[in-house]
């Protein structure tokens, strides 16, 4: 099995995207990350400027920009494969996860899928059109999934998760 932290902060060239629509749909494609070191490193980016790297940056099979319309997104996942685990539960606890400080959250979608996982405990999770969220089991095929705010119909805090200080 692939340890998920040090895929999560290798510097690969691209990283297979499950981009989800609001009306269900579903796009796959490649986020192409030659111009970051890492996918921590699209965490600051402001909504707009996110949207802007995605559309830059996403391309199906062949090399050809995915045709997507980011103002209808639901979530971007970025995953290990394409085949996913579609019988995996969702985590209910996190215990196995990395040391951050976040918040840890429990979000429904209007679709109803319910994910889990941790955001940054900061201004710009509040004030973004979307935020990351590192998903709770350290097992699973997502290795970050950006949220699109206006795709949420619950949102509900599980904890609050601090680094330990040495």
């Amino acid at each position: 099995m692939t340890d998920r932290a040090t895929l999560k902060l290798a510097a690969f060239d691209e990283y297979r995207v499950v981009i989800r629509m609001l009306d269900g749909s579903v796009v796959r494609g490649f986020f192409s990350s030659k111009a970051h070191t890492s996918l921590d490193a699209l965490n600051g980016k402001s909504p707009s400027a996110l949207h802007e790297l995605l559309r830059a940056s996403c391309v199906d099979e062949s090399g050809v920009p995915l045709n997507v319309d980011w103002s209808a997104l639901k979530a971007v996942f970025f995953v290990t494969s394409f085949e996913g685990d579609r019988d995996q539960d969702s985590v209910r606890f996190y215990g196995n996860g990395p040391m951050i400080q976040s918040i840890w959250v429990e979000i429904t979608f209007a679709d109803g899928e319910v994910i889990e996982g941790c955001v940054d405990n900061s201004l710009r999770h509040l004030q973004n059109d979307g935020f990351f969220l590192h998903p709770s089991s350290p097992d699973i095929n997502n290795l970050l999934i950006y949220v699109n705010k206006s795709a949420i119909v619950k949102y509900r805090v599980l904890g609050v998760r601090m680094e330990e200080q040495t």
